[in-house]
């Protein structure tokens, strides 16, 4: 379970006392004691600058915490950092940036959006987390959004909810988001499937919350936009071990079947799917349908499959570096888009904190203006944001080869609205059970 508030600020205060210590070092006599300085206060005495960090350490996604907070560590790392232990609540400490002490505050959340706001509100309004890192899952994105627009002060840059809405309709001004969105990482599968496959027909199947709709919604986009139709939508609950009373629910006289999940759902659903269909009808997977443990546990089967997504392995200098401190740090883990992502939003701040030596006042004005305007290479590709702090993206498209995913089509310059016109994209409902029609 995560900390109670006593223990995190205690936990706070004392890396604070630390932070102290290290600016006495470094600037001699301009340091300014903590003592008797409490609460968020302390980080603005010091010129300590206090990043939180939320993911899912706990509840039906706490495997994907572990890769996330490797991400934002790794990041401090290269600023000097040393792990205090190799545990995902463990720390990191010695890090700095423009000369200013960095502190890590971490907590957890279990993918829901009630506990993610007050996890947020406890990393913010009690730790002092001037500029907070997360959160993980979709529909926590939407509430940290709407949190954001009561703390004008701080900053949230999104980890991996890949929810759309987060940034695509009202944005607030004070989210970034340096990934693409759920639609954003199928970009150009759609196209791929009808023009190079030659699909004409699919039926799609996923677990029924906001991600898969936004994937589905983005495949669709592009696949019905090329000529393509879908004959049946089937929708299921997350965490449903006997998927075959949907699986029967698929039609056979199609070309494809796209399936948007990732897990024990994705390994159960192709296996059952096999035991009704007769593997008779082609697979197309969403971004995390044959990603890492779900390529193993689906083993052979998964050769042939057809997926898309914005990490795939790469052989440039920044995928390289990332993958290798990565390896260095935690032995045995390699790229892949939740450690990547929270990586890349670890490492955006910390470059826009360079460009402003790392003042944060004015309500973080100029703070946020270099944020908006940074432009670098991140291990998934080069990174730009748009006018609503959502980044400008390269996404892939895969296929499994001999147990290996390999990169059959790139797609540079992946914008929100997936290249359609912004105004007419922007004013169709968003992507839920029924949209896109096709």
């Amino acid at each position: 379970m995560p900390p109670s508030v006593p223990v995190r600020r205690a936990r706070l205060f004392a890396a604070l006392a630390a932070g102290a210590l290290l600016a006495t070092t470094a600037c001699g006599a301009s340091a300014i004691s903590t003592a008797g300085a409490s609460g968020p206060a302390a980080a603005a005495d010091t010129g300590t600058i206090t990043i939180g960090a939320l993911s899912t350490l706990e509840g039906a996604f706490a495997s994907l915490g572990e890769p996330s907070m490797q991400g934002v560590k790794v990041a401090l790392l290269e600023r000097g950092g040393t792990l205090e232990g190799t545990g995902v609540r463990d720390g990191v400490t010695g890090a700095t940036v423009a000369g200013e002490p960095i502190t890590l505050v971490i907590d957890s959340s279990d993918a829901t959006a009630d506990v993610a706001v007050e996890k947020a509100r406890g990393l913010v309004e009690q730790d002092g987390a001037q500029i907070l890192i997360g959160p993980l899952s979709g529909d926590e994105g939407i509430a940290i959004k709407n949190y954001a627009r009561t703390r004008p002060g701080t900053t949230f840059v999104n980890g991996l909810s890949a929810a759309q809405d987060m940034t695509l309709r009202d944005p607030s001004p004070n989210v970034f988001r340096f990934g693409g969105d759920g639609a954003m990482w199928v970009a150009g599968l759609g196209r791929y499937a009808h023009d190079v496959l030659g699909y004409r027909t699919v039926a799609t199947i996923a677990e029924d919350y906001s991600y898969p709709y936004d994937q589905i919604g983005g495949f669709l986009s592009e696949f019905c936009a090329a000529g393509g139709q879908v004959v049946d939508r089937v929708w299921f609950p997350l965490g449903t071990k006997d998927l075959s009373t949907y699986v029967t629910q698929l039609p056979t006289d199609v070309d494809a079947v796209f399936f948007a999940m990732g897990g024990t759902d994705a390994i159960n659903f192709v296996k059952q799917y096999d035991q009704f269909s007769g593997r008779a009808t082609p697979l197309l997977g969403g971004t995390t349908a044959v990603d890492g443990s779900v390529l193993e546990g689906i083993g052979a089967r998964a050769d042939g499959i057809v997926s898309a997504g914005p990490v795939p392995e790469l052989d440039t200098p920044a995928y390289e570096d990332f993958a290798a401190k990565l390896a260095a740090a935690y032995p045995g883990a390699t790229p892949n888009v939740i450690n990547a992502y929270y990586y890349t939003a670890t490492k955006a701040v910390l470059l826009a904190l360079d460009e402003v030596q790392g003042d944060l006042g004015g309500d973080q004005a100029a703070f946020r203006a270099a944020l908006a305007e940074l432009e670098f290479e991140a291990p998934q590709g080069p990174v730009r944001l748009d006018a609503n702090r959502q980044a400008v993206i390269t996404n892939y498209v895969t296929r499994v080869e001999g147990g290996r995913v390999v990169r059959v089509s790139d797609v540079g310059d992946v914008t929100a609205t997936l290249g359609f016109p912004a105004d007419e994209y922007v004013a169709k409902p968003p992507f839920d059970r029924d949209n896109p029609t096709c």
